[in-house]
């Protein structure tokens, strides 16, 4: 009897190690984010946008979390919709496009950066982009234009 539950504790013992130990075959590291939002895209610098669209208003809410899950901005409407926020270091660009929306480039002080396509939204949810823009060098502003498939400009700000 000693043997048999010194050998099924072994057994359990490596069974919890080697579950740890697996990567769940994405070879991705998993990462949570706030409950019931879906990871939508992640920007060059490995900010990660989270996205979700309330089932009562259809409003599509969209959260930007530095890569150490810190919050950085926020962006809540129907859209066509730009919202800037967040710390000077590391100002988040959010949008919620019209239907249609392929690419989306910010002008940031002078610097086009391209924004990243949100994924994992349903078809018909609009479009989202992110991007973190570097901290502000110039004098001037920022714009942004959203395009369709054919290049066509469909949102400006």
């Amino acid at each position: 009897m000693r043997r048999t539950a010194m050998l099924a504790t072994v057994v359990i013992a490596a069974s919890v190690a080697l579950t740890g130990c697996s990567s769940g075959g994405s070879g991705e590291e998993q990462v949570q984010g706030p409950h019931g939002y879906t990871l939508s895209a992640r920007s060059p610098d490995g900010s990660l946008l989270w996205w979700d669209r309330s089932p009562e208003s259809g409003l599509t809410d969209l959260i930007l979390e530095d890569p150490d899950g810190r919050f950085l901005a926020s962006c809540l409407g129907t859209g066509p919709l730009l919202c800037v926020a967040g710390p000077e270091a590391a100002k988040g660009a959010l949008v919620i496009a019209p239907v249609g929306a392929e690419r989306a480039v910010m002008t940031w002080y002078g610097q086009e950066i391209e924004l990243a396509r949100g994924e994992n939204v349903p078809e018909d949810a609009p479009p989202v982009f992110v991007g973190v823009m570097p901290p502000a060098q110039a004098e001037g502003g920022y714009s942004l234009q959203v395009f369709d498939g054919a290049g066509a400009v469909v949102m400006s700000q």
